[in-house]
């Protein structure tokens, strides 16, 4: 099983790579950023959860048959992740951070863009 910060991970890099080209059309625009970076966040966020409910559904009690089965796919290839990396917890840390600091700093090029009109 990997670590679900790799899930996480996974779901929130989907969830940013979706949603980049609405955040690249209003940032040329000259549109309000706030709304935009928020949406962009919390869809970012959202498919991180969406890509860990089967190891939270495994936490709550249901049996790695159930978890495990090639249906869980659905929530972005959580069986095939686990099956190619197993037990990567330091890598799991390292691409959430690297994650945590691309949103970071996507926050402060908007602040000091907005700033700077």
């Amino acid at each position: 099983m990997a670590h679900a910060a790799i899930h996480f991970t996974a779901g929130m890099v989907a969830g940013m790579v979706v949603l980049a080209p609405m955040l690249h059309r209003n940032w040329q625009a000259g549109c309000k950023l706030a709304p935009t970076v928020m949406s962009w966040l919390l869809g970012s966020w959202g498919t991180g959860i969406w890509a860990v409910i089967p190891s939270l559904l495994r936490y709550a009690g249901l049996p790695e048959s159930f978890t495990g089965g090639w249906w869980m796919n659905l929530f972005l290839f959580h069986p095939l992740i686990n099956h190619r990396g197993p037990h990567a917890t330091i890598i799991g840390a390292a691409l959430l951070v690297g994650t945590f600091i691309t949103q970071y700093t996507l926050i402060v090029m908007a602040i000091i863009r907005v700033r700077g009109r």
